[in-house]
């Protein structure tokens, strides 16, 4: 039996930040499905954890883990890049920090490059939906000169329908935008509302001039909590190819926990979740997940 459920993201210590806005993530078996990514307080993702080690709480009550995982898994990731034109002089160190993203990821993601300016298009040849290939990833990247004026929400939607056409379940975007538009024909809640239904995670590296009007880094912030990534602001150019293995690295070290929901014929109402992680040593930890959810038909 197939259903939705409807989720919010945060971020927080131990699992116990606010909860965000409502994500949908369709599944196809009567579970609900966690990622979950455990870090020290330095930012430095803890691996090798084991079942024992989460607790999982739904409504205050506590479930039965049915399925754990900590195998990397193979992801579907589109890289969004801003080739409107205040992206000029930085075109070449995102087409690296591009690649260096790339190299970090798991040898078997499939990548696809969108370029957005006065419109989205993709990057790569049209007899080529997907690459792990370095060379063609760079000549995707560096396939348009950067111009023009700038359509996200536009890319954010033809982005989301490029990955349905991938194998793998996990889906992830990475933007490289300073989050402004001003050339869509699509509306910022017509973009969220696709991203929602897509399934994807959107990780946001906030690059921009300063005192750009055009700057809005609440949406890309909205856009990465709602969907359980994060936003990245680099202090210079320098750091974006740091900040790209970083999310690269993300990506790999999740969890992967699955429980049967209670009640599962009670649709439509919301449920709380809390994720209670206890490492050896009680090491302090920052827990990302999703914080509640609903249950649709």
């Amino acid at each position: 039996m197939s259903f939705a459920i409807t989720l919010a993201i945060a971020t927080g210590s131990g699992g116990s930040a606010e909860p965000q806005e409502d994500f949908t993530l369709y599944a196809a078996a009567q579970l609900v499905v966690l990622n979950v990514g455990v870090q020290d307080i330095h930012g430095a993702n803890i691996k090798g954890l084991r079942a024992e080690h989460f607790k999982v709480f739904e409504d205050g009550q506590l479930q039965s883990i049915k399925q754990f995982s900590v195998e990397e898994r193979p992801v579907t990731v589109g890289i969004l890049v801003d080739a409107s034109a205040s992206m000029r002089t930085k075109q070449s160190e995102v087409a690296r920090a591009a690649l260096a993203f790339m190299g970090a990821s798991h040898p078997d993601d499939e990548m696809f490059v969108i370029h957005f300016n006065d419109r989205a298009f993709s990057g790569l040849p049209s007899h080529l939906n997907f690459t792990n290939d370095p060379e063609q990833l760079k000549s995707a990247l560096l396939a348009r000169r950067a111009e023009g004026r700038t359509a996200l929400y536009d890319a954010l939607i033809l982005g989301a329908a490029h990955l349905a056409k991938g194998k793998w379940e996990n889906k992830a975007l990475l933007l490289i935008s300073d989050g402004g538009d001003n050339n869509s024909d699509h509306k910022l809640g017509e973009a969220i509302d696709t991203i929602q239904n897509s399934g994807a995670t959107v990780y946001a590296v906030n690059i921009f001039e300063p005192h750009d009007p055009e700057h809005k880094p609440r949406v890309l912030r909205r856009l990465s909590r709602m969907s359980g990534g994060e936003i990245f602001t680099p202090r210079g150019i320098g750091e974006l190819d740091s900040i790209c293995v970083r999310i690269a690295q993300d990506i790999r070290s999740s969890y992967t926990i699955a429980y049967t929901p209670p009640r599962p014929d009670q649709y439509s109402k919301s449920r709380k979740l809390k994720v209670v992680v206890t490492t050896p040593g009680s090491t302090k930890t920052v827990v990302r997940t999703r914080t509640a959810y609903t249950l649709n038909r």
